[in-house]
C-alpha cells in the first residue's frame, strides 16, 4: 500500500479472454472476507458490484480497481463480509415505530368489537418483526483497505484465468489462420487446372456436335477461347495481405477482439469474391471449408478482449 491505499499498477500485456473467474479470502481480526469475480463477453466494460451494508463508499474505488486490471467484459464482483466472533456483542432493538402502530391498530379493533380484557405488551411482542437482535458491525475504516486488498488479489486471479483461456483461443486462432492459408495455396493452384479443363470440355462438346475430329480447327478454338480466364490475382494478393495482417495481429496483442472481428469481415469479403468468379466445383468446396474457419475467427473474436 501506498498512503494507506492499495497500490494499483497492472500489466496487460498478453491476449485475454472475456470469459474468466477470480476468487480470494481473507481473515482480519474476527472477520472473514471473500471476494469473487466473474466475467462474460460484452461489448464494453460493466462492472455491478455487491458490496456489504455500510461499505458504499468503497464503491468508486473498487470500480475505478477494475478498470486497471480490465478493459473490456462484463464484471460481476461480490464483497462478502462475515463475523467469526460467536461471542460478538448483540443489542436487543425494539421498532417502537411499528410498535406504536400496533398498538393503535389493537386498540381500535378492540373499541369496534367490544373485547374485553386489557392490552398488554405480550401481545404487542408477540407481532412480527417487533422485536429483533441486531450485531455490532465491525468498523468501516478498520476494514475498509483488507477488502480493497481482497479485491485487487481476486482481479489478479481473474486476469490470469481470462489470460490462461485467451491462450488456448490464440492457439486456435492460429490454427485456422494456417488452414486457411493452406486452402488459399491450392485454390490459386486449382483455378488454372480447372479453367483449362472447362476449355477442353468446351472443345469435345463442339467436336462431337460438329461429329467430326476438328482437333486444330480454326473456329472450334475461337470458339473455346471465349471460355475467358478467371482472374482473381487481386483478390488473392488482398486475401494474402490481410492473412498477414491476421498473424501479425496475433502475434502482437493485446485488445485484438474488435480488430480481428475486422479482419474476418475482410477475409469474408475477399473469400467471397473469389468463390463468385471461379466456376469450378473443386475450387467452390475450398471456398466452403476457407469460409468456416473465417466464422469460427469471428467466433472466437467476440470473446477476447
Amino acid at each position: 500500500m501506498r498512503n494507506g491505499r492499495t497500490e494499483m499498477r497492472v500489466k496487460t500485456a498478453s491476449i485475454q479472454s472475456m470469459t474468466g473467474y477470480g476468487r480470494a479470502t481473507r481473515r482480519i481480526g474476527r472477520a472473514s472476507i471473500l471476494v469473487e469475480v466473474r466475467s462474460t463477453n460484452h461489448r464494453y466494460l460493466e462492472i455491478d458490484q455487491r458490496l456489504p451494508n455500510g461499505y458504499l463508499a468503497i464503491q468508486g474505488r473498487v470500480a475505478e480497481m477494475s478498470r486497471r486490471y480490465v478493459r473490456r467484459g462484463k464484471i460481476d464482483l461480490a464483497i462478502n463480509l462475515q463475523s467469526l466472533d460467536r461471542h460478538k456483542a448483540r443489542r436487543v432493538v425494539f421498532d417502537e415505530v411499528l410498535l406504536q402502530g400496533y398498538y393503535e391498530a389493537l386498540r381500535k379493533l378492540k373499541m369496534r368489537f367490544r373485547l374485553k380484557g386489557d392490552l398488554t405488551l405480550e401481545h404487542l411482542l408477540a407481532l412480527p418483526q417487533a422485536v429483533s437482535i441486531a450485531e455490532e458491525p465491525e468498523p468501516v475504516e478498520r476494514l475498509e483497505n483488507p477488502i480493497l486488498e481482497t479485491a485487487q488479489a481476486a482481479l489478479k486471479g481473474l486476469v490470469q484465468s481470462r489470460r490462461r483461456e485467451g491462450e488456448k483461443l490464440l492457439a486456435d486462432l492460429r490454427g485456422q489462420l494456417v488452414a486457411i492459408e493452406r486452402l488459399m495455396r491450392t485454390v490459386k493452384t486449382r483455378l488454372p487446372k480447372a479453367l483449362e479443363q472447362q476449355r477442353q470440355a468446351l472443345r469435345e462438346k463442339i467436336q462431337s456436335l460438329l461429329g467430326f475430329d476438328g482437333a486444330g480447327s480454326s473456329r472450334i478454338e475461337e470458339a473455346v477461347a471465349l471460355v475467358k480466364e478467371v482472374d482473381v490475382h487481386e483478390e488473392l494478393v488482398r486475401l494474402a495481405s490481410h492473412l498477414s495482417h491476421l498473424r501479425q495481429t496475433l502475434a502482437h496483442g493485446p485488445l485484438i477482439g474488435k480488430r480481428l472481428d475486422f479482419i474476418a469481415q475482410e477475409l469474408m469479403r475477399e473469400v467471397n469474391t473469389i468463390g463468385a468468379k471461379g466456376n469450378d466445383p473443386q475450387a467452390a468446396r475450398l471456398i466452403v471449408e476457407m469460409k468456416g474457419h473465417i466464422e469460427k475467427i469471428r467466433e472466437q473474436a467476440q470473446n477476447l478482449e
